[in-house]
């Protein structure tokens, strides 16, 4: 008897290990519906930590009344899914090996449908050896095709803000200078694609610096750099966070040269003096930053009065200038001020609405005594 329970419990092994490498969210229950194991992937989604009782080694009929499992189930669905595996675990039943069934998962306050995959496991002699359920999105593959084009590294970052709370941040802006002559110029199938290129590079940057990207407008964008999760050396610092955001800024000119020296080989009338990105950099001490998920979009914001000052550092930008704050420069460290190719102590700062003029009274208004430095010409070393 010992040997055959061991033999069982050799292929649930075997299919949890499957699992693991598959990193979807999934458990396994034994022969006997008691809660084998549980993914990290369905904890995470379930909001568990450490402290969590998730009912390992309780039967199916005990543990699915759990709050952790009580509150991601409706009741219908729990007393649903207790009676299918009752069937599927008996040893004589007919039922199909492999199963799919509509779920809604209730997930930080919304309802997400999902398909829940079922798999009876069976040993060599037919004897039933448990159940697997692997849950999963009901998407059309066309549609997940989509979504497994984004960086999985930034859609973690997000999906860690599923909690809107205050946060340091280093905040960049973004955008095309004189894009409208440039739009009234070029064909439109043209414009469209410099934009689309350049939206595509912008993006790739900030996921490559750990950053988040903001909401797009047109052609302009803007990112955000979370203290406590920047990447790299010194991860979850304030230097590293700034450092990032300006690693962002400073590359984007040649990366953008790059665009448009492919779009003038390919016979587009337009060269580098012709398309420059205007970029501005501040720091929000304590940003409010979460998710914004409805229907049509699934983005993150951040609110504050300094995201307010730093879209209009970048709108008093021209021809190409990356205007940084001086409250953002002295979040760096010595060293990834050098890592960044500058001195800070060597910087000469001007009020914003010494650049500003008369010609941008809301940038005068909102952050005309913001200090700020042009570091156009630096190249970044990150």
């Amino acid at each position: 008897m010992a040997d055959s329970e061991a033999e069982l419990r050799t292929l649930r092994q075997a299919v949890i290990e499957a699992l693991v490498d598959s990193r979807t969210a999934a458990q396994v229950h034994d022969d006997d519906g008691r809660l084998e194991w549980v993914s990290e992937q369905l904890l995470q989604l379930a909001g568990a930590d450490a402290s969590t009782e998730v009912g390992l080694g309780l039967h199916l009929d005990e543990g699915l009344d759990l709050p952790i499992w009580s509150g991601m189930l409706s009741e219908s669905t729990r007393e649903e899914l207790r009676a299918d595996l009752a069937r599927r675990l008996q040893p004589a039943h007919d039922l199909p090996p492999l199963w799919v069934s509509p779920v809604e998962l209730n997930l930080a306050g919304r309802t997400r449908p999902v398909g829940m995959l079922g798999l009876s496991l069976r040993a060599p002699d037919g004897r039933p050896a448990g159940t697997a359920l692997v849950f999963a999105p009901l998407l059309p593959a066309r549609v997940l095709a989509l979504v497994s084009e984004g960086d999985e590294a930034m859609f973690t970052r997000m999906a860690d803000l599923t909690e809107p709370g205050r946060r340091p941040t280093a905040v960049l802006f973004a955008d095309i200078d004189s894009s409208g002559p440039l739009a009234r110029r070029l064909p439109t199938p043209v414009y469209f694609d410099l934009v689309r290129r350049f939206t595509t590079v912008f993006d790739d940057l900030v996921a490559r610096h750990g950053g988040i990207v903001g909401k797009h407008a047109g052609d302009g964008a803007s990112a955000f750099f979370l203290a406590d999760c920047a990447a790299g050396p010194g991860a979850g610092s304030e230097s590293t966070a700034a450092r990032a955001a300006l690693a962002v800024g400073l590359t984007l000119a040649e990366e953008v040269c790059t665009i448009v020296e492919a779009l003038a080989a390919d016979g587009a009338g337009v060269g580098p003096d012709d398309c420059r990105v205007n970029v501005g950099v501040h720091w929000g001490a304590d940003l409010y930053i979460g998710q914004i998920v409805t229907g049509g979009r699934l983005e993150v914001t951040a609110l504050g009065d300094e995201v307010n000052e730093c879209a209009r550092v970048e709108q008093v930008a021209r021809g190409g200038q990356t205007l940084v704050s001086k409250t953002l420069v002295e979040r760096l460290d010595a060293d990834d001020a050098a890592a960044l190719g500058f001195d800070p102590r060597r910087l000469t700062y001007r009020p914003l609405a010494d650049l500003a003029g008369e010609g941008d009274p809301k940038a005068v208004r909102d952050a005309g005594t913001l200090a700020v430095v042009d570091l156009t010409g630096v190249s970044s070393g990150s």
